[in-house]
């Protein structure tokens, strides 16, 4: 059973060899597309607050296109899973996110997993927003960081041997100092990078297996859409956090901001 899948960035680039390594994992009758929200957002990466907040207004409103142009889930590729939640508040397809369903995945390999990311301030973003809101606190090990901001991790500006040097390194630290049964690469820049590159099984090297965030979310999506059109489940339920507003405040809106924020400033102009 086929599906067709949407997979957006929420910065202005797309993952090196991105493209590539989810070519390799996809199931042989999925399609999918692969953008960046660059029209909106000219950063080739997300890592502070107020990158976030723009980036989450075009990721979103380019899903609800993708929504109307008949995909059947979305991936969000990018592990802070900024946006996550708007977008599964106002689309009924399923969308699927890189950090959440790493840790699921992590939590049915092993006891203890620990992430590896790119700076201070990521590690610090997982550990306040978002281990706990997903409640997987209990098999968390660490959060370390091999201290490269996610904008230099791009192979013309930082030698992939170095990046995955690095993620080595502390990798190794996470399993001999924290416990860490599992390894979770803490952002898709970097583990795009590190899949590709990595030719070694890190269980040999490193000790304990390494996550892709990229893998799992896609994965995830194509489970989804499984359970969605053979067993019938809804991408999500409406009972509670992801219960969507009035359709007709939400279209009051939605008419608003096309006639009164300028169109190059969002994706409104193709969604309404």
């Amino acid at each position: 059973m086929g599906m067709k899948i949407f997979v957006i960035c929420p910065f202005g680039s797309t993952e090196p060899y991105g493209r590539e390594n989810l070519e390799k994992i996809k199931r042989p009758d999925t399609v999918f597309d692969y953008e960046s929200v660059k029209d909106v957002f000219p950063l080739n990466y997300n890592t502070f607050q107020y990158n976030m907040l723009k980036c989450i207004n075009g990721a979103v409103e380019r899903i609800i296109l993708a929504e109307k142009q008949g995909y059947d889930a979305i991936m969000n590729s990018c592990v802070s899973d900024p946006g996550l939640f708007e977008m599964r508040s106002v689309v009924d397809i399923p969308v699927t996110g890189c950090f959440e369903s790493a840790t699921h995945l992590a939590a049915t390999m092993g006891a203890k997993w620990s992430v590896v990311t790119v700076e201070e301030v990521v590690a610090k973003r997982f550990d306040k927003l978002l281990v706990d809101f997903y409640g997987v606190r209990p098999s968390m090990a660490s959060i370390r960081h091999i201290d490269i901001r996610a904008s230099q991790l791009y192979p013309e500006i930082t030698p992939t041997e170095e990046v995955a040097r690095r993620i080595v390194e502390v990798s190794k630290k996470c399993v001999k100092e924290d416990g860490a049964e599992i390894i979770i690469s803490g952002c898709t820049i970097m583990s795009a990078l590190f899949t590709n590159y990595f030719k070694d099984d890190p269980v040999n090297v490193i000790g304990v297996p390494v996550i892709d965030p990229m893998y799992t979310a896609f994965k995830f999506a194509e489970m989804m859409v499984d359970l969605r059109k053979m067993a019938g489940y809804p991408a999500v339920s409406r009972a509670g956090l992801y219960q969507k507003q009035p359709k007709e405040e939400f279209e009051m809106l939605r008419r608003h901001l096309s006639t009164s924020v300028p169109p190059e400033h969002l994706y409104i102009k193709h969604t309404c």
